[in-house]
């Protein structure tokens, strides 16, 4: 399938033509057409369509249906297994508290995470006796073998992201996934760097939760985010929340519940077997349900395959560039090993560094400098909305400002 990327941009997102924007990591544009269906839903709550409010109420809940088939579609999920949360932190802490661990236990991450994929489990250290297990290899690329020798048999989970903010190393998830299940450990992932670039087929790999916000790749800054639960985990799994919409729907609907004398307000409820069960299920945010589920329907209309050949085709054109004006590529380029996070370095100082992105800023070209563990730099999105002038502006802009400098670029790689 060819796919009219330019056309697309332009029609999405005239937002780009006014600036050079390389960060999508970060937080991300809408597209014209989720702007235009929070607009329709805007219009739909100021005005009443059904028969009554009740109803009103339940087809406000059905506008989020569309968000959990298309998430469903891209990660090639069962019905069941689709969730929507309200970021990655609101997934990841749904993991934290649904996986029960106890005195002695310990959970294994990696030294390069964003604060977050941990958090839970920290905080979790103050009332239990966790231990928290860090792996750390000397090039910074992690394998199924960096975590097996950090294993026990008190080992509960290995939590990380399936690709690391600062270096934009992918994980072999296909190869930590067996090892985890192999193990019995539970493998959580963060996908929010990834999910909506690469195709995440979660037919083709084990993972127990996996939960991605949509303000980053997915360009859907609402406020709304996917969470996978793996329905072989499902019941592993002890609720966060219990709201009236996660139980068994009445057979004579909510509407006609609410309307039944003897309906009582103390009840032994029931809750089906699906990841929906670990919601909040109470009124949600339908906003940002309805934004994902637009931005989910581009993405899969496009169609991820070429999303990430894309994405792939743009990453190595910015790393050549920027190796051609001297700076260090920091990202791997392992074939399979990367999305669309190219990390670089320039100059050894920071101080440099900082006011080369500062003036960055100031010519309306938007890259980020990140760090983790003293790992990272300047951090270049690509993705697919980007084009190849995107990252000629940047280069031409960065030539320029190491000749203000006044030096070659000296930064060294450490492996």
């Amino acid at each position: 399938m060819s796919v009219d990327f330019e056309a697309i941009r332009k029609r999405e997102w005239p937002v780009l033509e006014t600036m050079t924007f390389l960060d999508a990591a970060c937080v991300s544009f809408a597209p014209q057409r989720t702007v235009q269906a929070l607009k329709d839903l805007a219009d739909f709550s100021a005005r009443q369509d059904e028969a009554n409010s009740s109803a009103h109420h339940i087809a406000m809940d059905a506008k989020r249906h569309k968000a959990y088939e298309e998430a469903r579609k891209l990660l090639n999920a069962d019905p069941e297994e689709i969730a929507l949360v309200e970021s990655t932190s609101h997934g990841l802490n749904i993991a934290a508290n649904g996986i029960e661990l106890q005195d002695g236990d310990n959970i294994i991450t990696t030294n390069l995470e964003f604060i977050q994929v941990a958090l839970p489990w920290c905080v979790m250290r103050k009332e239990k006796n966790i231990e928290i297990r860090v792996a750390k290899t000397a090039d910074t690329r992690f394998t199924a073998e960096d975590f097996a020798k950090l294993c026990d048999d008190r080992t509960r989970l290995i939590v990380l992201s399936t690709v690391e903010w600062c270096n934009g190393w992918r994980m072999d998830l296909k190869e930590i996934g067996d090892f985890c299940k192999s193990r019995g450990i539970f493998l959580v992932v963060d996908a929010v760097q990834e999910l909506g670039v690469n195709k995440l087929d979660t037919k083709q790999f084990h993972v127990d939760i996996l939960t991605a916000g949509g303000h980053k790749w997915l360009n859907s800054p609402f406020g709304t985010g996917v969470l996978y639960i793996n329905k072989e985990t499902l019941p592993k799994l002890k609720s966060v929340y219990h709201g009236y919409l996660n139980t068994k729907e009445p057979p004579e609907g909510w509407g006609g519940y609410w309307e039944n004398p003897a309906a009582s307000s103390v009840n032994d409820w029931e809750f089906d077997m699906t990841a929906r069960k670990f919601e909040i299920g109470g009124t949600s945010n339908y906003p940002g349900a309805v934004a994902l589920g637009e931005s989910l329907a581009l993405v899969n209309e496009i169609g991820i395959e070429n999303i990430q050949a894309r994405v792939e085709e743009l990453s190595a054109y910015c790393m050549e560039q920027l190796e051609a004006i001297g700076a260090t590529i920091i990202t791997h380029k392992d074939p399979g090993r990367r999305a669309g996070i190219v990390i670089a370095r320039i100059f050894e100082d920071l101080d440099t560094e900082r006011a080369i992105l500062k003036k960055l800023h100031a010519q309306n070209i938007f890259v980020a400098h990140r760090f983790t563990d003293y790992v990272g730099g300047f951090r270049i999105s690509c993705q697919y909305f980007n084009n190849h002038q995107d990252i000629d502006n940047l280069a031409a802009a960065l030539k320029k400002l190491i000749a203000e400098v006044g030096r070659a670029p000296d930064y060294k790689k450490p492996w």
